[in-house]
């Protein structure tokens, strides 16, 4: 399991050079986190070089790095930016906690997608009402009180499929990166309601 599954808190990590291909690294462990399931990639340095973008593919996590001059087998330290990675940690926690409340709230059972970002993201719900002004309040308030009560959010493997739960919400497939409670999501500072088409509803999430 990658480093950044067993730790999503980890910013610092040393690891060993497996491939070297131009700009593209493989290294036996990593903590950045690869594109995927509407999360982006995580940012940071290998050894001072910058990262530029992580993928999976066929299994081997390959980070693209400015000016790679690693050799196989040497000794590298890759740094987390942080604060990037918290941001995004605590949005896709939040897009989780805004899907279970409105589940809660108006009775949505199905999502069309979702796209998570460090400063906006989006969750587009299977939804034939509108978000007016009224329900967006209500949605904030609930997902406000729920920060409040500082509920954990637990993350664990079945098999292959890795499963995230806030307490008091059914658990959801997620191969995503989470914080460790809803204290740690902040309050949703805005829900804006986005025009997609007939049977469907955005809203874009800001903290």
């Amino acid at each position: 399991m990658w480093m950044y599954y067993q730790d999503p808190y980890l910013k610092e990590f040393e690891t060993t050079v497996m491939k070297v291909d131009d700009n593209t690294v493989v290294l036996q462990d990593t903590i950045f986190y690869p594109t995927g399931g509407g999360q982006p990639h995580d940012r940071g340095t290998v050894s001072g070089h910058v990262v530029t973008d992580v993928f999976e593919e066929e299994d081997l996590v390959t980070h693209f790095v400015e000016d790679a001059l690693f050799s196989p087998k040497e000794t590298v330290t890759c740094v987390l930016d942080w604060e990037y990675r918290y941001k995004v940690m605590r949005m896709h926690s939040a897009l989780h906690l805004l899907y279970d409340v409105a589940g809660e709230l108006f009775g949505i059972s199905a999502s069309a997608g979702s796209n998570v970002g460090a400063d906006k993201s989006r969750l587009d719900f299977v939804y034939d009402e509108v978000f007016d002004e009224e329900k967006r309040r209500l949605l904030q308030e609930k997902c406000a009180a729920v920060v409040d009560e500082d509920r954990p959010i637990n993350v664990w493997w079945e098999d292959t499929n890795r499963l995230v739960q806030i307490q008091g919400y059914e658990a959801m497939p997620c191969g995503g990166l989470h914080v460790k409670s809803t204290k740690e999501i902040g309050y949703l500072s805005k829900l804006k309601r986005k025009n997609v088409g007939k049977g469907k509803e955005r809203l874009e999430v800001f903290l």
